[in-house]
């Protein structure tokens, strides 16, 4: 196993040198030299991941594309990390084929799922670790929680039907140490998660919902009675509903159960005691994310009744303690922009992930009494870049269709190069995925890669989006592959009024849900000179058709039902509009995608192609949905920023096209600039 040193404090820029002056050269916008690598992109797509705390040690996973996209599972004793298990072990869920709590580590055990074969494998000290469920392919384990007074493990269990169909899920008590087959405790909802039990064993609860709901859309807390065996009884509803979002349930160290709940238009903490539900801190900020993947935690119980709390307000993430007892919440003075995918307590200190605009997602640790925050471990690969090359974003807001839209801006930035007077820079606008998530702050190398080369960007929080409260993310209920292509065009056209940007050069980039706004903005609308598209969906009917069973009814409130709205989802799809796609696309897509299937990509390309269009395409075989490998993402990471270049009149040299550009000829017919002659370097 290698060790490496990780306890290191933050904010170690503020006392750097920068050194000598050094000549600025005068060179158009998009063609600078940057020290912000491929490398530094793919990284930034593969992020510390899940925590958990055993006695002073702390665990993580880790996302390593360099190895072909293997999760790690990292642990953190005297000072110093070392992974756990095998060199080839790769720790991934792949329920609900997003995953989450692949995880547990209890008294210095540890037990995990293998990405290889879905199983449960429990690693005992300096061991190499063993299987403690079956070899079935069919059927996958997700969201581990511990029993301890029983010696097992609670998981959610997903088990596949031998010849097809839809998955059946189940809570399931899995024996710790493999001796039995895991025993059926819930089961019969569409969906479950988050099944915990009581600290004094005698209760369990979870989480249930039902399509058409998403369990950010509606969901439901349920608790049992525990007998002696562990078997429940006298199931009963404790909250929520179809218009309810229940996350994230917990019980206190005193047996007082907490969840998390959007009744009030923003996800607060609750309580429930004495068979009432009183709130906890209420705020107008989000104490949640989107559940797109399990295990998911907000929030921590500190000694004395205290409760440490990540919580976001208008896409800005900060760190809560608070005191039910005072009746006082504390929003700590700590420099992180985005935090808190997971928050646990080690003692009386506050442990979780987080990122500042300048530094990359961490572990860290931070005493609620003081604010002081002690980094525990980063990524480990990442040369860090001095911050002068870095981009720091600032909150817009824009007017789209008469209603606020929130956005963070990153103008270019490089001490080494300015741009000709009189000229303003291409701009490249993302759209993210789920289309439920959120763009924050935090420090993303993928966008620094831009603007260290001289092209702005405008990461889009369109209306649907996570981070601004119910009403926010219930915004584009019945619009999907309308409302948010029309906010990222407003996005842009605000930039453009604002005269930040040149209006002939303007990008647009994203992946998933954001590759659906992606190719809708070039279908349907004239602002943008050029697309890219990560395996976005193209086909919303055969998306509703055709996918896996976690969104298989997704759509129902994005678009509408079906298949009696079978006509809007046609009128929605950029397939079905292909001819008004002008403009220069290109596409990406992995073959093993479940969630997007790759035919979707093709059709688009293909069609695209043989209307004359300038486009370009690159599929990779062993890529899901979301690549893993570095190889994979420093060539589309190249990619992108060639093809841009061609197409909007800026130099960028590589040693050979990353891509071939079909109907490249075709380039100054439907942009109104030539292609740039790229110089080897």
């Amino acid at each position: 196993m290698q060790t490496l040193n990780t306890r290191t404090t933050v904010g170690r820029y503020a006392a750097r040198r920068y050194g000598p002056t050094v000549t600025v050269h005068v060179t158009p916008y998009g063609s600078w030299s940057s020290p912000v690598s491929e490398q530094h992109a793919a990284h930034s797509v593969f992020r510390l991941g899940e925590i958990q705390v055993d006695g002073d040690d702390v665990y993580w996973t880790e996302e390593r594309p360099e190895q072909g996209g293997r999760v790690a599972l990292l642990r953190h004793r005297d000072g110093a990390a070392t992974d756990v298990g095998p060199a080839d072990f790769s720790v991934r869920s792949s329920v609900y084929e997003y995953g989450g709590g692949s995880f547990l580590a209890r008294d210095g055990v540890v037990f995990a799922v293998s990405d290889g074969d879905q199983r449960v494998w429990r690693f005992d000290p300096d061991t190499d670790g063993r299987p403690i469920t079956g070899g079935n392919p069919s059927v996958r384990y997700a969201d581990l929680h511990a029993d301890p007074s029983r010696g097992r493990l609670l998981a959610l269990v997903e088990r596949h039907p031998v010849g097809g169909g839809l998955p059946v899920h189940e809570v399931v008590a899995v024996p710790g140490d493999g001796s039995g087959p895991p025993v059926p405790l819930v089961s019969g909802p569409d969906f479950l998660c988050s099944p915990r039990v009581s600290p004094d064993g005698r209760q369990l609860c979870w989480i249930q919902w039902s399509a058409p709901n998403m369990p950010w859309d509606g969901s439901e807390l349920w608790v049992a009675d525990l007998d002696d065996a562990g078997t429940p009884y006298g199931a009963r509803l404790v909250t929520g509903g179809p218009s309810e979002s229940v996350l994230q349930p917990q019980w206190a160290p005193d047996g007082v159960l907490h969840f998390v709940s959007d009744r009030s238009g923003f996800w607060n903490l609750y309580r429930l005691t004495g068979g009432h539900t009183g709130s906890l801190a209420p705020m107008a900020v989000d104490f949640a994310r989107p559940q797109w993947v399990l295990h998911l935690i907000n929030y921590a119980f500190l000694p004395g009744g205290r409760i440490a709390a990540a919580g976001v307000e208008k896409g800005r993430w900060r760190l809560y303690v608070i005191d039910p007892a005072a009746d006082t919440v504390t929003a700590l003075p700590i420099p992180f922009v985005d935090c808190g995918s997971v928050v646990r307590a080690r003692r009386d200190r506050i442990v979780l992930d987080a990122a500042t605009a300048w530094e990359v997602r961490s572990v860290v640790e931070v005493d609620p009494g003081s604010a002081d925050v002690t980094v525990v471990a980063r990524v480990q690969g990442i040369i860090e870049v001095d911050r002068r090359y870095l981009s720091e974003p600032e909150t817009v807001v824009f007017d789209s269709e008469g209603r606020p839209t929130w956005a963070f801006y990153y103008p270019p930035r490089n001490p080494d190069f300015r741009a000709p007077a009189g000229t303003r820079p291409p701009l490249l606008v993302r759209a993210h995925g789920g289309p439920s998530a959120g763009a924050t702050a935090m420090l993303d190398y993928g966008v620094q890669y831009w603007t260290s080369r001289g092209v702005a960007v405008l990461d889009v929080n369109y209306g649907g989006s996570s981070g601004y409260g119910r009403a926010y993310l219930r915004r584009l209920f019945g619009r999907w592959g309308e409302l948010d292509a029309a906010d990222c065009c407003a996005g842009a056209r605000h930039l453009v009024d604002r005269g930040d940007v040149d209006p002939e050069r303007l990008i647009i980039q994203g992946g998933s849900a954001g590759g659906l706004t992606v190719l809708n903005a070039l279908a349907r609308h004239d602002v943008f000179h050029l697309g890219i598209s990560y395996f976005g969906i193209a086909d919303l009917e055969v998306f509703a058709q055709d996918t896996h069973k976690f969104e298989s009814h997704y759509c129902e409130w994005l678009v509408g039902p079906y298949p009696a709205g079978r006509r809007t989802y046609r009128d929605r799809s950029p397939l079905r509009a292909v001819g008004g796609v002008t403009r220069p696309l290109l596409m990406f897509q992995g073959l093993d995608d479940p969630v997007v299937p790759a035919g979707q990509a093709r059709a688009m390309f293909e069609a695209v192609r043989a209307n004359g269009v300038p486009c370009g395409y690159l599929e990779f075989r062993h890529e899901r949905h979301g690549f893993r490998i570095d190889e994979n993402i420093h060539r589309c990471t190249r990619a992108e920023l060639w093809f841009a270049g061609r197409v909007l009149g800026f130099d960028v040299a590589f040693d050979e096209p990353p891509v071939t550009i079909e109907n490249e000829s075709a380039i100054g017919n439907v942009t109104g600039s030539s292609p740039t002659t790229t110089r080897p370097r």
